[in-house]
């Protein structure tokens, strides 16, 4: 008898957390749960290999309405909580659609959120007239950003603007503004270099190539190991003969 008992109270027990579950997807959440469980997400942190696992959308309910979920992380990424809006907008660089453009363009400018709302908008958009000028937006105030991951966003963003499907026009200034910024504050000229070269095969032993590291080293203001690497490339580029030199 008490075995039954026990059996029917384990029972009971799955049954409420089987109709949890189902109550927490079903189409019947509302917005306030859905700002409730996106805020939790983003305030509750895990650590180490946890963290990295960790997917929005296996621990909230969002009907498997994505434009939804977006408008609310949207929300979120907009309050005076610098950490929560940092947290909410790396979650709509994955999650954001064309509705969240006009607010990711507005953001090309903060300089917390600049970085991932300009990826997003890139994600979403690709290289247009307004991707480019989001992107130019967002390298005038990252002129002195010594941060290796905006040079990735500059090399990623040169990539992008190559491919075959772009605007011609929007193809040029979008490697325009990619080589004004590589050539400006940023530091990463190593980086940038050997990234260029591992992106593009004609890139290597070309003109451009060679008129890039000269531009650099007029810049004066190079650590020993910048300096020592794009005078030897220079040296490299001069001897092949210069004149011989592809575009």
């Amino acid at each position: 008898m008490k075995r039954n008992i026990e059996k029917r109270s384990v029972y009971a027990a799955l049954s409420i957390a089987v109709a949890v579950v189902v109550s927490c997807h079903a189409d019947t959440c509302t917005d306030e749960e859905l700002r409730h469980d996106v805020l939790e997400f983003l305030t509750t942190r895990c650590c180490g290999r946890v963290e990295a696992r960790r997917v929005l959308t296996n621990e909230i309910r969002f009907d498997g309405n994505t434009n939804r979920l977006a408008g609310v992380l949207a929300e979120f990424a907009q309050t005076n909580d610098a950490q929560i809006a940092e947290w909410a907008m790396w979650q709509l660089k994955k999650y954001a659609t064309s509705a969240q453009l006009p607010f990711l363009y507005s953001c090309a400018t903060n300089p917390v959120l600049g970085k991932t709302a300009v990826e997003a908008a890139l994600r979403i958009d690709g290289v247009t007239s307004n991707s480019v000028v989001a992107v130019e937006n967002f390298f005038a105030i990252s002129s002195h950003d010594d941060s290796l991951e905006t040079t990735q966003l500059c090399l990623d963003f040169m990539t992008q603007a190559t491919g075959v499907a772009i605007d011609p026009i929007c193809s040029s200034n979008a490697l325009r503004v990619a080589h004004d910024f590589s050539i400006g504050e940023n530091c990463h000229y190593y980086c940038f270099d050997r990234g260029q070269i591992s992106r593009d095969d004609s890139y290597r032993y070309s003109r451009r190539r060679l008129a890039y590291l000269r531009q650099v080293l007029l810049r004066g203001d190079l650590f020993e190991f910048q300096e020592n690497y794009v005078t030897n490339a220079i040296n490299e580029l001069v001897a092949y003969p210069e004149a011989n030199l592809p575009d």
